[in-house]
């Protein structure tokens, strides 16, 4: 089977793709848009939403980049017409995700408040963030699922499921 390549099909990969790389840093502006209104210690809560979701978006970065690991994996195997020898990876890079992002939780959620002093938060800041992160941090598995399955739909040439 033969795919031609035109604007329709490269949009037909793209749209969806941009959608979903745009999601999580728009979870960080929208929360940013709502912490910024806060009355009470808003300077200081905005901060903290600042630093944890710079914070996060570093980690979800990082190891996001298994999505185009998976995406090139998958669509070199589909072009070569042997997508069967490769039908455990999309489970296997799941799973990878999934346990990835469960352990960085664990190992981080222990050690919060040291990771948001080297990043130079005190005071009120530190403790906002410290509650911040530890109600944001527990989408980041979730995330990286997400990551995993665009990176298959994208590897298939079909965003749009």
């Amino acid at each position: 089977m033969k795919t031609s390549v035109n604007f329709k099909s490269i949009n037909a990969l793209a749209i969806p793709a941009t959608i979903a790389g745009i999601a999580e840093p728009l979870l960080s502006i929208t929360d940013t848009a709502i912490v910024g209104n806060i009355p009470v210690d808003g300077l200081e809560s905005l901060a903290a939403a600042g630093i944890v979701g710079s914070f996060l978006s570093m980690l979800i970065w990082i190891l996001g980049q298994t999505r185009s690991a998976i995406s090139a994996i998958i669509s070199q195997y589909l072009g070569a017409g042997r997508i069967e020898k490769v039908k455990t990876l999309p489970a296997q890079a799941i799973y990878l995700n999934i346990a990835l992002s469960i352990l960085i939780l664990l190992s981080t959620i222990f050690v919060i408040q040291e990771i948001f002093e080297l990043l130079n938060a005190s005071g009120k800041i530190l403790q906002y963030c410290i509650s911040y992160y530890s109600i944001r941090v527990w989408g980041f598995p979730l995330t990286l699922f997400v990551f995993a399955v665009m990176g298959i739909f994208r590897g298939l040439q079909n965003t749009y499921w």
